[in-house]
């Protein structure tokens, strides 16, 4: 049986990881993801716009 993997456990997985990150407003982001918080909001390390 495959297991469920819960959402903030995926971006938890993603720590130290590089992400690209899209807005509803339509921007993008890139960087290395350094944390993030219960609500999401993230940390990042060396980020283009």
């Amino acid at each position: 049986m495959a297991s469920t993997i819960l959402p903030l456990e995926l971006v938890d997985r993603c720590i130290g990881s590089p992400i690209w990150v899209l807005m509803k407003n339509e921007r993008e982001f890139t960087g290395t993801l350094m944390g993030f918080d219960d609500y999401v909001n993230m940390v990042l390390k060396d980020v283009k716009e």
